[in-house]
């Protein structure tokens, strides 16, 4: 059997993706992607018996009647996840947006493509959040994974417990930035600065295997 690592990712803070800012104010039902010669080409349907008309100035719409609304967008390929994860030799599978995020997932042959796809995509979004990483191994064997703790520093092990039992990283949360800073008696920023470089060492040792 083939082996290959099967990635569920949370992008947020990608100005160029319409999909994302118009899911801030409606409920997109499904999104539509493929790449051509100016970028990545795609089609949201919005549901309009739940949603008033949608006014987007990045999109075109192509059919309407009293359920539905479909909208077609082109975005540039350089700084769009759904241009950016093709580049890397993987097809993005599963999209969605949802409150201005958005959830995605594909295959990558391996953990170095994984993690190379984490950085190009951070470099062009605000966050990148991997939700699930999933390996197939040859003979259905499965591999432990184990995470060496002493890398962390106490607060940033504590801020990532806390995130992770708030339900900060659910989708969705099911608490805010402030409301685990307040729990941690941290500002903000400060959350954010423990939580990015707990992240990252978590991510440097499961996409090193």
């Amino acid at each position: 059997m083939a082996t290959g690592v099967h990635v569920e990712m949370v992008v947020e803070g990608t100005d160029v993706c319409p999909v994302t800012s118009i899911s801030e104010d409606c409920e997109v039902e499904s999104i539509r992607t493929a790449g051509g010669d100016d970028g990545v080409i795609g089609e949201l349907t919005v549901d309009r018996t739940v949603q008033n008309e949608l006014e987007s100035p990045d999109t075109d719409v192509v059919f309407a009647d009293g359920t539905q609304e479909v909208h077609r967008f082109t975005t540039d390929s350089a700084d769009c996840p759904c241009g950016r994860i093709p580049d890397h030799g993987c097809l993005v599978r599963n999209l969605r947006a949802e409150s201005g995020a958005l959830h995605l997932s594909f295959i990558a042959a391996d953990t170095p493509t994984v993690r190379d796809i984490v950085t190009d995509v951070k470099s062009r979004a605000e966050s990148v959040r991997i939700r699930r990483l999933t390996r197939s191994e040859p003979d259905e064997e499965e591999r432990l994974l184990f995470v060496n703790r002493d890398t962390f520093t106490d607060r940033q092990y504590e801020t990532l417990e806390t995130a992770h039992e708030m339900g900060y990283f659910e989708t969705p949360r099911r608490s805010s930035r402030n409301d685990v800073a307040d729990e941690l008696d941290n500002t903000g920023a400060t959350f954010t600065e423990h939580l990015a470089r707990a992240q990252r060492k978590l991510l440097d040792q499961i996409l090193s295997v």
